[in-house]
């Protein structure tokens, strides 16, 4: 069983071509913690996963920013550092997933930057535990 975790971030595809369209990075909410430990402690399916303070680094030139409250779908690979309740040794695991995403504000005006983003009608597709020294930044 895993308690914690650290350095979420997400690489983000098209949910129709799957092209790469960056990644998000975010810090670890209760929301976002609770809701992927979850998934790998259970391998249950939260109904919603709310991202606080998202910003996203393009890397495709073919991405458009949503309008608010506009829910597009996607597909992903969140990416973690879990930390095993007992030995307290970090695990880096990567979380395949399909959703839709609703930004829901953005206060700073910046087009890549999100006061809250919410995946809902969440697929999980696969769960990979990766070897040690594989997760290039782990923090306590």
């Amino acid at each position: 069983m895993f308690d914690r975790i650290t350095a979420p971030r997400i690489d983000i595809y098209d949910g129709k071509t799957n092209e790469y369209y960056g990644k998000a990075t975010f810090p670890v909410t209760t929301n976002v913690e609770d809701g992927l430990l979850q998934i790998v402690n259970y391998g249950a399916t939260p109904d919603r996963i709310i991202l606080q303070d998202v910003t996203f680094l393009p890397a495709s030139s073919k991405y458009v920013p949503p309008g608010l409250f506009e829910k597009v779908k996607r597909n992903g690979i969140i990416r973690a550092a879990f930390r095993d309740e007992n030995s307290h040794l970090w695990t880096p695991i990567d979380i395949y997933i399909n959703f839709d995403s609703q930004a829901r504000g953005n206060l700073l005006g910046d087009k890549y930057h999100f006061d809250s983003v919410v995946y809902t009608d969440i697929i999980i597709k696969d769960i990979k535990f990766l070897p040690q020294g594989e997760l290039s930044i782990i923090q306590e």
